[in-house]
């Protein structure tokens, strides 16, 4: 604009006027100039500039005078007229560089105290979130094998947190009636061998002070002595069979049998028995089962054991064994006996539970495993039990089966 307004006139260098310059400057706000000739002597310049010392810079460079902070660059006149010099336009930055220099301390200070404020928010609401968790570490470190009755507070929103107390709840409650299990197991277990074991003490010690002189009371002592270290036998069998059953290590010889003939066979040997008992076989299909034999040997005898202790003298016991459908079967074993009442029918899957002792007719109860041991057999061939029971009418058990492939 400057070098416009002198074009084609003389020597427009020369020509420049302080007075001509200051009356531009006044038109453009902070903007001065000084026109310098070909050896960089001063010719004219706005009075703003006098006195100051202009570093010489072809681009824009900043410099101080005093407070002031000011911008320069200096360009050559013969690019624009005839001439040779140079213009310097010089712009007073003060109040943009101070303000740009306030605006990064009030943006360092506000990041700072952001930062500060975003950690102790972090951690708060860090400390908030991860209360349930040290609930649940608190929680679990009290827990001990007497003490299982603890349990997490579940309130708040449903998210993950909640669903891990409900979930450790859970685990407790698993923990807590598998430890009464295993505590009224081992009570029981203990209770069932003192008998025994006091039974065979004292014969011992009969034998001790009579079997030597009388062959009766060391026979006595002796048949005694076979009977319950029998009894004792089948006992621990049956408590091994069940913990293995609970440690899922039931062994198993499995191999394909045909189910029928398994089931008269063991009805053969109970007929034998138990001659003054009718026992009647229905088989509307034939069965061929792929498991272990041995088991449900084993099954069928404890159903069968069970029902002729429940069943009168010449009374009747009914085997049923049938197909379902294409995949799975069935077989019941029903009596004509004095039934379960409905107080009973929710335990006699119970280790050692016996049902009222009056209803049976042998004078030998068992140890009241067998239920469990077979309900036990059951489920590691994931079959049902359904039990039909009312007093004075007898019970039916029913037993379903998948068809288990090879």
């Amino acid at each position: 604009m400057v070098l416009s307004q002198f074009s084609g006139i003389g020597d427009p260098v020369n020509f420049f006027e302080t007075d001509i310059l200051q009356q531009i400057s006044r038109s453009e706000e902070n903007i001065f100039f000084r026109v310098l000739d070909k050896d960089g002597k001063v010719n004219a310049q706005s009075k703003y500039l006098e006195n100051m010392d202009i570093p010489f810079s072809l681009e824009i460079e900043e410099f101080r005078s005093g407070n002031k902070i000011m911008a320069v660059k200096t360009i050559p006149v013969n690019k624009f007229v005839f001439s040779r010099g140079y213009l310097q336009v010089v712009r007073d930055i003060t109040f943009e560089k101070n303000f740009l220099d306030f605006l990064i301390i009030v943006l360092t200070f506000a990041a700072g105290i952001g930062a500060l404020i975003s950690v102790f928010l972090g951690y708060f609401t860090t400390r908030k979130m991860l209360s349930p968790i040290n609930k649940v570490t608190e929680a679990a470190r009290k827990i001990s094998s007497s003490d299982l009755g603890r349990r997490l507070e579940v309130s708040g929103p449903d998210d993950e947190l909640k669903k891990l107390a409900l979930t450790f709840n859970s685990m407790l409650d698993r923990l807590e009636k598998s430890f009464k299990r295993q505590k009224q197991f081992v009570s029981d277990a203990s209770h069932e061998l003192r008998t025994p074991i006091s039974v065979i003490k004292g014969y011992v010690d009969l034998l001790d002070r009579w079997g030597k002189e009388k062959e009766d009371v060391r026979d006595e002592a002796i048949d005694a002595i076979k009977k319950e270290t029998d009894n004792m036998k089948k006992l621990m069998e049956n408590l091994l069979l069940l913990a293995r059953g609970d440690d899922s290590e039931l062994k198993k010889e499995e191999n394909l049998f045909d189910f029928n003939n398994l089931v008269e066979e063991i009805i053969k040997e109970f007929k034998v028995m138990e001659s003054d008992i009718t026992l009647i076989f229905e088989d509307d299909a034939e069965i061929e089962f792929y498991g272990d034999p041995n088991l449900f040997k084993q099954l069928f005898r404890i159903f069968l054991d069970n029902a002729v202790k429940f069943t009168a003298k010449n009374g009747k016991i009914k085997i049923k064994l049938g197909r379902l459908d294409k995949e799975n079967f069935f077989f019941s074993i029903a009596d004509d006996g004095p039934g379960i009442s409905q107080s009973d029918l929710p335990f006699i899957f119970d280790r050692f539970y016996q049902a009222d002792k009056s209803r049976s007719r042998k004078s030998n109860k068992g140890s009241g495993l067998g239920l469990a041991i077979a309900k036990q057999i059951i489920d590691s061939y994931n079959g049902t039990i359904e039990i039909e029971s009312s007093e004075k009418e007898g019970t039916k058990f029913i037993v379903k089966l998948p068809l288990k492939e090879k």
